[in-house]
């Protein structure tokens, strides 16, 4: 009975350290007239982290990158001379994005909610590949393995949730691999030796 209470009380701490590893970001987009608004952004801890703009067609409207570990950041943004239509704001802090979508018209500017994804965890050890991924817009996602000479390996992971597995890479000759986990809108990247 002790061993059970012993494992159950580490299995706790290693859920909650896995769950508190996680950025929870946080930013707000105020709009203070017809053509402006102020980002702010908070975060839990001091870290670096990205902020963008993107137009409806994928165009780069607005690009920072923090030079200097965070944990607040605030802005006024004037959006007088950018064309009417819908954009994306993008804060990527480590494996964390927050994502915002605006609307800029000549009625003003109509902020969404926010929502976050996480970057998949890899990991390859003994010859296992290991992969998590939360999969917020249950897409259908794709796991493909490349060499030197292309794709030498590919399968349909589905549209779940919460993606979790691993792969037996031990028959794979010795090189140098890169593993893609992709959908129709995210692509993500890990490379491995074997």
């Amino acid at each position: 009975m002790k061993t059970i209470k012993i494992l159950t009380t580490v299995m706790a701490l290693a859920i909650v350290a896995v769950a508190t590893a996680v950025e929870k970001p946080k930013m707000n987009v105020v709009p203070l007239s017809e053509d402006r608004a102020v980002v702010s952004i908070l975060n839990g801890v001091e870290a670096l982290f990205e902020l963008s703009i993107h137009a409806e067609d994928g165009e780069l409207v607005y690009y920072k990158q923090a030079t200097n570990p965070s944990n607040t950041y605030q802005k006024i943004f004037d959006f007088k001379n950018i064309e009417d239509g819908d954009y994306t704001m993008d804060l990527r802090v480590n494996d964390t994005r927050l994502m915002k979508d605006i609307a800029v018209s000549s009625n003003g500017i109509v902020v969404g909610e926010s929502k976050m994804r996480i970057d998949p965890y890899f990991a390859f050890a003994n010859g296992v590949l290991k992969l998590t991924y939360l999969n917020f817009d249950q897409e259908s996602m794709n796991l493909n393995i490349y060499d030197n000479s292309g794709l030498v390996y590919e399968s349909k992971l589905g549209k779940d949730f919460n993606i979790a597995t691993g792969f037996d890479l031990s028959a794979l000759k010795g090189g140098q691999y890169e593993v893609v986990l992709s959908s129709l809108n995210n692509d993500f990247s890990f490379s491995i030796e074997k």
